[in-house]
């Protein structure tokens, strides 16, 4: 075969292994007892690898704030200095099958989903989504209400919220999302259909669980319109890490930020990362006297979701979200098209009603981005420099990221 013959072949593959995934959401465990090389003074952070001395403020509070709540330092400022000295390790989450929404981070004792592909058998991991309080380690935020919230979910709702999954044998991702198809949601910033169909299949398991406050934990769980986000990532890793073992692929399998690089990831390089400077997620800000000045670079990994053709990829599918970032429906339309032309497929469990039942767009081939000079657009939350939400809204992924793997696959297939 010829080089192009086995790019093709390839690409064939990692097609078939995004749009014949099946993930089964089956437990949620403490992270040290389910992800690969996990340890106990190790921290995982959203997008590509960073040296810990060029942390943004908010990923500096998240990794600190970690460390704290695992009992590795008594504060914020004991805990930053064992970082600096190398005592308290950082690495990228993507890279251990695990992704962290905004500025989360990940750390031994807390729970995590632990989803798996069926057709693949790839697992992935996430933390739970912690509700709709802005003061939360997902944006950048420790403090006393923080620890009691990452508690209470660690020693409470996690626990629950496990055995529940367990007694019910499991929770089809696919089969959520096609009761959900034409609902609305885009399912990377906007997934209360979704969110609300997998309370529906939980809640009948988790008031079988033996706990004196499950009503509570029920009740918490059925006001949070976006639950499902993290269940979805965490399923997206599993199809990911079967992805990223397929040699010749040009497919990206991979993206995120950490406020300062954003990088994306190609199946044939596996956890290689290609990065430029972050670029700004821009659309509508929470106050009014937030400015562009104020905005950290991209951040987060809950983009997992568009590399799956979710999100921006498939924003046709989710208009209201264009509507709330100051877009329109025809800006939503042209994200879709903009990912249909540098795509390899698409799925065929989300067929939307306005879009001629078309499924959302799956599968971007780095060599079309680069050929095209087509950019995909990104959903997204914008960060604050100093830690919280600054809005939510879009951005167009930079090509330099493309560029660089496209070089990269170059060399892989070239040795």
């Amino acid at each position: 075969m010829t080089v192009r013959e086995q790019v093709e072949a390839a690409n064939k593959r990692v097609l078939d292994i995004f749009t014949k995934a099946r993930p089964i959401w089956r437990d949620v465990r403490p992270a040290i007892e389910v992800i690969p090389g996990m340890q106990k003074n190790l921290v995982l952070i959203p997008g590509p690898p960073i040296a810990p001395e060029n942390l943004p403020i908010p990923l500096k509070t998240a990794v600190s704030g970690a460390a704290v709540h695992e009992g590795l330092a008594k504060n914020l400022e004991e805990a930053w200095q064992m970082v600096l000295r190398g005592e308290i390790k950082v690495d990228a989450a993507q890279n251990y099958n695990c992704s962290n929404a905004a500025s989360m981070a990940t750390s031994a004792s807390m729970p995590v989903f632990v989803v798996t592909d069926e057709t693949s058998g790839g697992t992935g991991f996430c933390t739970i989504h912690p509700g709709a309080s802005p003061r939360v380690l997902r944006w950048g935020i420790y403090g006393p209400d923080v620890e009691e919230n990452l508690s209470w979910l660690r020693d409470e709702f996690g626990p629950i919220l496990g055995e529940a999954v367990r007694k019910s044998g499991g929770i089809d991702l696919i089969a959520l999302l096609s009761k959900t198809a034409g609902m609305g949601d885009e399912n990377h910033n906007r997934q209360p259909a979704s969110s609300m169909a997998m309370a529906l299949a939980l809640i009948p398991w988790m008031l079988e669980v033996d706990h004196p406050k499950v009503k509570e934990n029920v009740a918490w769980l059925a006001a949070n319109d976006r639950f499902s986000l993290q269940p979805l990532m965490a399923g997206i890793e599993g199809i990911m890490s079967a992805a990223k073992q397929v040699p010749y692929s040009t497919v990206m399998v991979g993206m995120g930020g950490n406020g300062i690089e954003f990088g994306i990831q190609v199946a044939a390089t596996g956890n290689r990362w290609y990065t430029t400077k972050a670029p700004l997620i821009l659309g509508t800000f929470l106050k009014p006297t937030t400015t562009k000045d104020d905005l950290l670079g991209y951040l987060g990994d809950s983009c997992v979701t568009e590399v799956w053709g979710l999100g921006g990829m498939g924003a046709i599918a989710g208009p209201t979200y264009a509507k709330l970032t100051g877009s329109t429906f025809e800006d939503a339309r042209e994200r879709t098209e903009r990912a249909r032309k540098v795509s390899l497929g698409e799925h065929s469990f989300d067929p939307v009603p306005w879009d001629g039942y078309r499924g959302t767009p799956v599968c971007v081939d780095v060599r079309k981005v680069v050929a095209y000079g087509v950019l995909p657009i990104s959903h997204g939350g914008s960060g604050l420099k100093t830690g919280g939400q600054a809005g939510a809204g879009a951005c167009e992924l930079p090509l330099e990221c493309f560029k660089k793997a496209l070089i990269g696959v170059g060399e892989a297939v070239i040795r």
